[in-house]
C-alpha cells in the first residue's frame, strides 16, 4: 500500500523538475481565505475610492482596489493577467489620474444630493450587470477552451484571444486613448481659465 503523502510529494517534485506547476499549490482553505481577503480589499478600496472627498486619496484607493483584483488573478494562476493589471491599471490609469489632479488641482465642494442618488442607482445597476455577466460566463463555453484545457500555454491563448476578440481589444485601446486625450483637454481648459 502506497503512502498518499509520499505519492503526492513525489508527483509535486516531478512537476517541479519537469517545469510544470501544480495548479494552486495552496490548500483549499487557504485559497478560500486568500480569495476572501483579496475580494474584501478590492471591494473596500473601491468603495473608499468612490466616497473619498480628496481626489488624491480616491486615486490611491483606486490603486489599492486594482491591487486586490491583481491578487485575485494571481490566486487563479493567471500571473500574466495579474501583471497586466498592475502594469496597465495601476501603472497607467492611476498615474494618469494623479497627474491630472496634480496638474489641474482638485476642486473641492459638496456633492449635490441628486448626484448621490444617481451614484447609488449606478452602483445597483453595475452590480446587476456584473451578476448577469458572471452568470452568462458560467453558462457559456469560450472558443479555444476545450483545446486549451488546464495546461494552456500563453501563445495558444494569445492567438485565440486576438483571432476571436481583436476588434474588442482595439476598441478598448481607443477608449484608453480617449481617456488620455480627455485628461489633457481638461488640463488645458482649466489652465486657460
Amino acid at each position: 500500500m502506497d503512502n498518499p503523502s509520499h505519492t503526492r510529494n513525489h508527483q509535486h517534485r516531478h512537476n517541479l523538475h519537469s517545469g510544470r506547476r501544480t495548479p494552486n499549490a495552496l490548500n483549499p482553505k487557504m485559497t478560500d481565505l486568500l480569495f476572501l481577503a483579496f475580494a474584501a480589499v478590492a471591494i473596500g478600496a473601491a468603495i473608499l475610492a468612490i466616497e473619498a472627498r480628496d481626489l488624491v486619496y480616491g486615486a490611491a484607493a483606486l490603486g489599492i482596489a486594482f491591487l486586490g483584483v491583481a491578487g485575485l488573478f494571481f490566486l487563479l494562476d493567471a500571473a500574466y493577467v495579474g501583471w497586466f493589471q498592475i502594469a496597465v491599471y495601476i501603472g497607467a490609469v492611476v498615474v494618469l489620474i494623479l497627474f491630472t489632479v496634480m496638474l489641474v488641482g482638485p476642486k473641492m465642494g459638496e456633492t449635490p444630493l441628486g448626484l448621490k442618488r444617481v451614484s447609488l442607482l449606478a452602483a445597483i445597476l453595475v452590480s446587476l450587470l456584473l451578476g448577469m455577466t458572471g452568470a452568462l460566463a458560467n453558462a457559456t463555453a469560450f472558443p479555444g477552451q476545450d483545446s486549451c484545457g488546464s495546461g494552456c500555454d500563453l501563445a495558444l491563448f494569445s492567438t485565440s484571444l486576438l483571432k476571436n476578440y481583436g476588434v474588442q481589444l482595439e476598441f478598448m485601446s481607443l477608449v484608453m486613448a480617449a481617456a488620455v486625450i480627455g485628461a489633457l483637454a481638461l488640463s488645458k481648459t482649466d489652465r486657460g481659465q
